[in-house]
């Protein structure tokens, strides 16, 4: 009976798509699929690379001389290289930039920039606490695009920059030459053979060679009589082989001297001065690179020499005395003329020797006294000791009823460094 039934649909389906083939086909909505076997179709698979392009900025740290003068509260950094348009971001903040910029995030600096030194390539920065870490950013200011980074790290071994005072007084010895060089940066007196040094209060004169930039030479009233400007803590100011250098003056006494920094350490040489007895003040003040200043009150004491003269006395013989014949003409000179020499141990110095009160000099015998005219003249000589030979003058007219004798007399001979 059931496929009867079945058969019956089937041909009644058939027979009405063969009635509708002549016709027009009304709108039909088809709801089921039909109960047959889906034809399942596979082609091939063309597989092509994919491309991933990534730009991965990476943000590496540099390290950097770092000086910090704990007076003041000054943090320095000494860089490679700056320019005027540079800017610069103290932070111990790791996150300062964006992550996907890496463009730095300018918040509240809590560092403050105190100096930048273009000339020595140094900036500074004020702190309250000084952190562990600390990360330097030079960058564009416009762009806030990153330049450069430096990292700081307190491992324990700080440089620090110090505001030091003293006192000295560097002393030349009698065994100095003028235009020697002494190191006067010892403070052992047994190795200073041509120079000691005195430390009445504070410090002796030192440099950091990588923390001073600049040496500035003051009178006490304190104007500038030099600035010095140190390359690794070297620096010269007239310390050379010339007769012209620094004058410092006392009153109506100069002092003519050179001085410089070899490496930090302090050279000074005297070229001259008209009153070694004296102790001439000057004012040194030392610049660091983060502008701090280390001050010094040196006095400079030009070495006196005891000459020691090497024959007891001088005879001056006018009995036997010569009579010279005036340039150019055939009569003798009105002067009885005597010679004789003084030998002194000169410690090989170059010296000149000039009678006081212009030579004139009065000779006694009892009550009845002779003027006398004395002319010192420097004889070639070498090694240390020094020939002056001294020419005495006195007028025939002055001594015709003169009574013969012995007469004698006292004068200065002053005898100079020829510098």
């Amino acid at each position: 009976m059931k496929k009867t039934i079945i058969l019956s649909v089937l041909l009644s389906s058939l027979m009405y798509a063969t009635d509708s083939s002549t016709s027009s086909i009304p709108n039909v909505i088809i709801t089921d699929n039909p109960n047959r076997e889906v034809t399942t179709v596979t082609t091939k698979r063309n597989r092509e690379r994919a491309e991933l392009n990534l730009n991965i900025k990476k943000v590496t740290s540099s390290a950097v001389d770092t000086y910090v003068t704990k007076s003041k509260k000054l943090i320095s950094f000494v860089l490679d290289n700056i320019n005027q348009e540079d800017k610069f971001y103290l932070t111990s903040d790791r996150e300062i930039f964006n992550n996907r910029t890496k463009r730095l995030k300018v918040v509240e600096n809590e560092f403050e920039l105190k100096n930048m030194d273009l000339d020595n390539k140094v900036v500074s920065f004020k702190y309250n606490t000084l952190p562990t870490t600390l990360y330097l950013v030079k960058y564009n200011d416009k762009t806030k695009d990153l330049l450069k980074l430096y990292k700081w790290q307190n491992s324990g071994e700080v440089k620090y920059l110090n505001e030091v005072r003293g006192k000295i007084v560097y002393s030349f010895t009698d065994k100095y030459k003028p235009f020697e060089i002494v190191d006067f940066s010892r403070s052992d007196r047994s190795l200073l053979a041509k120079g000691v040094i005195e430390i009445k209060e504070g410090e002796n004169l030192k440099i950091n060679p990588e923390g001073a930039k600049e040496v500035i030479l003051k009178t006490l009233n304190g104007d500038i009589l030099e600035k010095i400007t140190l390359n690794k803590g070297t620096g010269y100011a007239k310390l050379d082989d010339t007769k012209k250098g620094i004058i410092l003056q006392d009153g109506s006494s100069i002092l003519n001297f050179g001085i410089g920094f070899d490496n930090g350490r302090p050279n000074l040489q005297i070229k001259g001065t008209t009153d070694a007895s004296k102790e001439y003040p000057l004012l040194v003040e030392v610049v660091n690179i983060d502008d701090t200043v280390s001050e010094y009150s040196l006095g400079i004491k030009p070495a006196e020499y005891g000459f020691k003269v090497l024959n007891t006395g001088l005879n001056l013989d006018f009995s036997n005395a010569i009579s010279t014949l005036e340039a150019n003409s055939e009569q003798e000179t009105k002067d009885l003329i005597a010679t004789g020499v003084i030998t002194l141990d000169s410690k090989g110095l170059d010296i000149k020797a000039n009678f006081i009160n212009n030579g004139l000099v009065k000779l006694k015998n009892g009550e009845v006294e002779i003027d006398a005219k004395l002319d010192s003249v420097l004889l070639k000589s070498s090694g240390d000791n020094k020939m002056i030979q001294v020419i005495g003058k006195i007028d025939k007219e002055k001594i015709k009823n003169v009574p013969g004798g012995e007469y004698t007399g006292t004068t200065e001979l002053v005898i100079s460094i020829d510098s």
